[in-house]
């Protein structure tokens, strides 16, 4: 798997490792914190750069399935992820399996109606690439006869990390939350472990060629569309802070360019997709109940 350190990646590394898969993770320091934590579930530790695709194609191609989570979230992300799934899929043997982590951000604004994996692609700007290398990884894949499966998470929560811990270490310095555009919007949203749980359900039924996965796309969703303005309240009042306050996105983009628009999508999507075909549970606590636990933003700051 790729992306291994990361907030996704630990979270699938923990699932698969418990369901007893013998997992490879792909890590460009294998002295860090994270790395570390991998290597105590009995994570094999692979040293590579996602920029630099000769560095782990190969150890990619000799696995039974590929967990694709790392992204570099830079300017550079389309071009570095396209890069990436070549490699890594010209390298793979028919029958392998192949997960590809997209989003829910392709949507753009949706309206009320829940989307549907079947619904018109709008991406806000910061993922405008992401559409065409989901097509790519099936397009390549289909001609390899590798069993590739993208998934689309939502706005995904849980230990606080993520957006939500980002959020959170914005409100600690300045005492209040905020949150961009007018809070009128909503998030769809995914607890972190119940995503973990998508991951493993996706690769493990492509790798035994369950013939409704392969090729397929997911929203993995649990929530279709929760208020912003009832995040940020949680928010407040789990930090402590003061008040929740709006930032015009004008403002907003000043500081984060193209990451505003994409914090400030109205969205609702549907999950069902992936609860039927991929038989997938979430468990997890929803997105309100989580952020308002006093802990939650506790363990962020350790993390």
């Amino acid at each position: 798997m790729t992306g291994g350190t990361g907030f996704i990646g630990q979270a699938v590394a923990r699932k698969a490792v418990s369901l007893g898969h013998q997992v490879t993770a792909l890590v460009r320091d294998d002295s860090s914190a994270a790395a570390g934590a991998l290597a105590r579930l009995g994570v094999i530790l692979h040293g590579g750069d996602l920029r630099e695709p000769q560095s782990f194609a190969a150890a990619a191609g000799a696995a039974d399935g590929v967990l694709h989570t790392a992204s570099t979230n830079d300017a550079s992300a389309g071009a570095a992820d396209e890069a990436a799934i070549v490699a890594m899929l010209a390298q793979l043997q028919p029958g392998a399996a192949f997960v590809y982590t997209s989003g829910t951000w392709v949507y753009g604004n949706t309206g009320a109606a829940p989307a549907t994996e079947a619904s018109a692609l709008n991406p806000t700007p910061l993922v405008a690439w992401r559409p065409a290398v989901e097509q790519q990884v099936l397009a390549l894949a289909a001609r390899r006869s590798i069993a590739a499966v993208v998934l689309r998470p939502a706005m995904v929560h849980g230990y606080g990390r993520g957006v939500f811990g980002m959020l959170a270490g914005m409100a600690r310095q300045s005492g209040n939350v905020a949150m961009i555009g007018d809070g009128a919007n909503h998030w769809p949203a995914v607890h972190v472990d119940d995503l973990a749980s998508a991951y493993l359900s996706a690769v493990e039924r492509a790798a035994r060629a369950d013939g409704g996965v392969a090729g397929q796309i997911f929203n993995v969703v649990t929530e279709d569309a929760v208020a912003v303005a009832q995040i940020g309240e949680a928010m407040r009042a789990s930090l402590g802070a003061e008040r929740v306050v709006f930032w015009p996105l004008e403002d907003a983009r000043k500081s984060f360019g193209p990451f505003a628009d994409a914090l400030a999508l109205d969205q609702a999507v549907s999950g069902e997709h992936a609860r039927r075909v991929l038989a997938w549970e979430p468990h997890g606590p929803r997105l309100l109940a989580d952020l308002a636990d006093p802990q939650h933003f506790e363990q962020s700051n350790g993390a």
